[in-house]
């Protein structure tokens, strides 16, 4: 049986509608490959929630989570099943101590598709290369 590993991401946005992408560190699963910061949802936690724990602890940062920015992407590695699910945020604070990472970097659209995306993240990352950032709606 395949294990089953949900995860959630953010595609945080500045007031240049450039979006924060991430390189996982070159000794993790998936290093030197780009994604979106987050991480595992815990059992019984939100989306939502998670995404909020998780920049706090990869960054010491905290967040504003909007809409969903794209649909869960479903990919298979060997280590299991991935359901990602990426949602738009925003910073509210800019501390960027990286934990998982060993680089941040503010990318405007069109920059996004030359990354060298993690499989999971990469429909993700086109779709958004692809939308309208400026529709974007923050309920907080």
């Amino acid at each position: 049986m395949t294990k089953v590993i949900n995860v959630v991401g953010a595609a945080i946005l500045n007031e240049n509608y450039q979006v924060l992408t991430t390189k996982r560190n070159d000794n993790r699963v998936l290093g030197t490959l780009w994604e979106f910061p987050g991480g595992k949802i815990e059992s019984g936690e939100r989306a939502q929630d998670a995404l909020k724990r998780e920049l706090q602890e990869e960054f010491n940062d905290q967040i504003e989570v909007g809409p969903l920015a794209a649909p869960v992407s479903v990919h298979q590695y060997d280590f299991g099943e991935i359901h990602l699910a990426v949602y738009y945020a925003k910073m509210d604070t800019h501390n960027f101590d990286l934990v998982a990472h060993s680089k941040v970097k503010w990318c405007r659209q069109a920059e996004l598709m030359q990354l060298h995306w993690a499989a999971a993240d990469l429909p993700i990352a086109t779709q958004i290369s692809q939308a309208n950032l400026r529709e974007i709606v923050f309920n907080g």
